[in-house]
């Protein structure tokens, strides 16, 4: 059950990846494909399998992600500490079922954590005759000690991961604050959670810039959010992707009572509006 966020609590804040909010990983599975590219004006992300060549998708990657790079940007180190027991890392991700089995949670964490671990992502900025690019493998160095089958168990080593470091420099150069509160109520989708991350970085833009209300066709956000890009002209596929957002953005206003849009015919109108994370909050870090 989503509640309000109250304005006044403390706000356990988190960051991610000024990019990696504007190109979203994959939702779905992308079965046997080694390769993923999703492209946001002059941004553009491209993953490739690594490992049991098969590519991250769907919630989980993205609170791993969002861990990572809180993280990063707390610590300021490549290496990042996981914990002695799985059930603790669980914890930190907002994951709280341990449920286990071909479907379970714990399952589909150790799947996604060895596909997104070692990916390889180039990330990509190219407008007019400039082109700046970075990448490289997620996290060359991973070792992990935990007991999937028993989640609680302590280890006599805390498992850790070492990060590539271009994508290291790019979290540190370009982190976007988000309300992990926030984060973890929408986790169950990674629509909502691709929609929290890209409307924490658009509206606190349209906000700190003083920018006038921007206007997005459902076309244009289903060729950055939506499942297959290619199928963007199909009006019932965009469709019933627009139902499906706006649901989300409904749950998301909830948790952040602050958050403006409206979805006049055709399109989403975000405005500008106070940030999920308050600026004095982010001044403070």
């Amino acid at each position: 059950v989503l509640t309000g966020i109250g304005e006044d609590a403390g706000v356990d804040m988190g960051f991610m990846s000024r990019l990696l909010t504007l190109c979203s990983l994959p939702r779905t599975d992308p079965g046997e494909r080694l390769q993923y590219k999703r492209q946001n004006g002059p941004y553009k992300l491209i993953m490739i399998a690594g490992g049991d060549n098969k590519l991250p998708f769907g919630n989980i990657p993205r609170l791993l992600l969002a861990w990572v790079c809180t993280e990063v940007v707390q610590t300021g180190e490549r290496k990042l500490n996981l914990g002695k027991s799985l059930a603790e890392f669980m914890q930190a991700l907002g994951i709280q079922s341990d449920s286990g089995g071909s479907r379970g949670d714990r399952t589909r964490l150790k799947t996604q954590i060895d596909r997104l671990f070692n990916c390889h992502i180039d990330l990509i900025y190219q407008e007019g005759y400039q082109k700046t690019s970075t990448g490289g493998r997620f996290a060359p160095k991973t070792v992990l000690w935990w007991d999937y089958h028993n989640p609680d168990q302590q280890t006599l080593w805390k498992s850790w991961i070492e990060l590539g470091e271009e994508l290291f420099n790019e979290i540190i150069a370009h982190p976007v604050p988000l309300n992990m509160d926030i984060l973890k109520a929408m986790r169950r989708s990674s629509l909502g959670l691709d929609l929290y991350m890209w409307l924490s970085y658009k509206t606190f833009t349209l906000y700190s810039q003083r920018k006038k209300p921007e206007r997005l066709t459902w076309e244009r956000l289903y060729m950055q959010f939506g499942a297959d890009p290619s199928l963007a002209g199909d009006k019932d596929t965009v469709q019933n992707f627009r139902k499906d957002a706006l649901r989300e953005l409904k749950k998301l206003k909830l948790c952040w009572p602050s958050l403006e849009y409206t979805a006049p015919t055709g399109c989403l109108e975000v405005r500008p509006c106070a940030p999920s994370v308050e600026p004095k909050a982010i001044r403070g870090q």
